[in-house]
């Protein structure tokens, strides 16, 4: 048998009571970053995303300390394999034992090979026992992340094909009750031999087409075809100043597309300032509402929105 240098044997004893060391040490390396799962032991983290956080792209993550002590939380990062890496926020923001804090980011470009799951979040924390940095699993109970990730992914198939457009401002005719609208989505296709076809638009919290809640549609678009406009006359769905004022979703209109050979869904597309003006001050002349309904109110700071049963020990880190 052929026996091994006493010098390899040596090195061989030292790298196995080096890992010993590690592993009782409660450490772990991974990729070069440095792992303390017990220094976040108490803690547990989730990932959604609220009507706010629709309009704005944004996604949130939800932080809960079940420790005795106060933990601040140093940075975040959100892991998934369905998105570029770079999901972080950096900014210190302290909570108290039995809270739980929301963390808002953007999420980054999603990388359609992939799947969104497993999820993870990546915190630095401090706390009474000092600074840890490690990863917890995320639970993302509503499918936020996979929404995001479809619609981001179904957005980049329908690009190459075509640019859909919602108007810069609404044509209207007639005034108060008898006032009508309509929004000229344009068509551009780019070329290329891709094709997609739209099914129907669905009616918002604060719009319906003029004669259904939703717009049916049956139009097949080629990447070689001309450019083009469908038009969707428009009605308030219900005639509320609250429903205006506290709007954050009814402007953005969810198409339902399926791309030939490729995904299929309902892809949101937003109105912009001059549209969404437009929309609500349409909606306040033909509902006649009193002058100034229809502008919403965004509160400077507003809580994030938890639960019932959890409101009470919640709240949103600042942006």
């Amino acid at each position: 048998m052929r026996r091994l240098p006493a010098l390899r044997i040596r090195a061989a004893r030292v790298a196995l009571a080096g890992a010993l060391i590690m592993s009782l040490a409660g450490c772990a390396e991974s990729g070069g970053e440095r792992i303390d799962p017990a220094g976040l032991d108490g803690l547990s983290a989730s990932v959604g995303q609220g009507r706010v956080d629709v309009s704005g792209g944004r996604v949130f993550v939800l932080v809960s300390n079940g420790r005795d002590d106060d933990v601040t939380v140093e940075s975040v990062e959100v892991r998934s394999p369905g998105f570029a890496p770079g999901m972080a926020k950096r900014d210190a923001t302290e909570f108290a034992a039995g809270q739980a804090i929301a963390i808002r980011l953007m999420p980054t470009e999603a990388v359609c090979t992939e799947a969104v799951a497993p999820v993870s979040v990546v915190l630095d924390i401090v706390t009474s026992d000092g600074a840890a940095h490690g990863v917890l699993p995320a639970d993302d109970a509503y499918g936020a992340l996979q929404r995001v990730h479809d619609q981001a992914c179904l957005g980049e198939a329908v690009a190459a094909i075509a640019a859909i457009e919602l108007p810069e401002h609404l044509r209207t005719t007639g005034s108060g009750a008898d006032a009508r609208a309509v929004i000229d989505v344009a068509v551009t296709p780019i070329g290329g031999d891709g094709s997609l076809r739209l099914t129907g638009v669905s009616g918002t919290t604060l719009l319906n087409a003029e004669d259904a809640p939703d717009w049916t549609l049956d139009v097949t678009i080629a990447g070689t075809d001309q450019p083009s406009t469908i038009e969707l006359p428009v009605k308030p769905n219900r005639c509320d100043a609250h429903a205006v004022a506290e709007d954050k979703l009814g402007t953005i209109l969810p198409f339902e597309i399926a791309v030939l050979d490729g995904p299929a869904g309902q892809l949101g597309l937003k109105s912009g300032d001059s549209l969404r003006a437009d929309l609500y001050a349409y909606y306040a002349e033909r509902c006649g509402l009193p002058s100034g309904s229809s502008v919403p109110r965004f509160p400077a700071h507003r809580a994030f929105q938890a639960p019932c049963s959890d409101r009470a020990t919640t709240r949103d880190a600042s942006d």
